[in-house]
């Protein structure tokens, strides 16, 4: 998939809680034009993920760049999505939650620099 997407998945996968999303519950996928999609279940804080999610609460769409660029926290989502490069379907509350995850992990962040 990507040096950088398919590592902050799979570490979002070995978080377990979150303490950020401490009262959140709810699903989400993430539709990476042409990389494919990732899905991703908060619940009560305790984050998974799986890379297939059909029937969502909340979908993000964009492309491989723009992700990567969220991820490494070099734009902020809003932004995006007010500028029309990122599409929020569904839950909007939900996406405004997750927002504080894009932040990938200095130790991810080096592995992908490998």
């Amino acid at each position: 998939m990507d040096e950088i997407i398919q590592p902050f998945f799979e570490q979002l996968a070995t978080r377990g809680y979150e303490p950020l999303l401490h009262e959140t519950s709810g699903t989400y996928r993430f539709d990476i034009e042409n990389n494919g999609c990732w899905g991703v279940v908060v619940k009560g804080g305790v984050v998974t993920t799986t890379q297939e999610a059909k029937q969502v609460d909340c979908v993000f769409a964009c492309d491989r760049e723009l992700l990567t660029r969220m991820i490494k926290g070099e734009q902020n989502p809003t932004t995006a999505f007010m500028q029309g490069r990122l599409k929020i379907i569904g839950d909007a509350g939900l996406a405004q939650m997750f927002q504080r995850l894009f932040r990938i992990r200095p130790e991810t962040a080096a592995m992908s620099r490998k």
